[in-house]
Formats: C-alpha cells, structure tokens, sequence
C-alpha cells in the first residue's frame, strides 16, 4: 500500500525513496497524503514485461510451462537442461523485487553447484 513519490538524491548519487501510503476510494487507489522515507543507496524500477521463450524454444525442446509461467524446482531448474529461471516468469514465490533477487541468489548457488560437479567429473579417455 506504498508509491513511490520521489528518489532522493544526495551528491548526485541516490540516498532515499519518498514512498506515500495508499487507500481505495471509490474503488481506485489513491494516495493519503502520509509518507515515509527509506534510505537507500540502489533503488530498482520494478516494470511489468513479458517474456520471449522463442530463443529456448528453438532447440526442438520446449520449456514446461503452466499457466503462461516457467515451471522450475526449488532451485530455479527449468524443464530444459542447464536452463534455470526465476523471477516473474516463474510460477513459485510472490511477484516482488525481493523474491526474485532470492530466487537469483538460489538459481546462481545451484547453477555453481552443477558447474562445479561437471568441474570434478573424471573424463572418459579416448579410445
């Protein structure tokens, strides 16, 4: 029930967010005037986007979908082989900032896990 009002900047570098308190009226959402301030030295825009599967699509295999969102495991894995997702293409978790940086952070760890495992598999000798 916050929207942003105002970044505020300090030394040409951000400090803060101006965020105001929200409430239904008449059935839309408007601001009550109250405010609050966060010090921050990043903010992030988050937009709402869709997403283009034709690229990962294109190998003949198709990523498993349900209901217009990628289906992953607990640690970000696609359907497809070495392809993890995250984020609001993703159909676990809540669509927030947030989220999607965990999601990141657990997608990275496991994608460094399986690269470490190829890393340490014996290689077959040539015959």
């Amino acid at each position: 029930w916050l929207q942003p009002k105002r970044v505020v900047v300090q030394y040409g570098k951000a400090a803060g967010i101006e965020l105001e308190y929200t409430e239904i009226v008449d059935g839309k959402l408007v601001g009550t005037g109250e405010t609050i301030h966060i010090e921050a030295d990043q903010i992030f825009k988050a937009i709402g986007q869709t997403f283009d599967l034709s690229s990962l699509n294109s190998t003949g295999s198709t990523v498993r979908l349900e209901a217009g969102k990628i289906v992953v495991d607990a640690e970000g894995r696609t359907s497809l082989p070495k392809v993890w997702a995250g984020g609001d293409c993703v159909g676990v978790g809540e669509d927030l900032t947030v989220s999607a940086v965990a999601q990141g952070r657990d997608a990275a760890e496991s994608i460094h896990r399986a690269l470490m495992m190829m890393a340490e598999a014996p290689v077959a000798a040539a015959e």
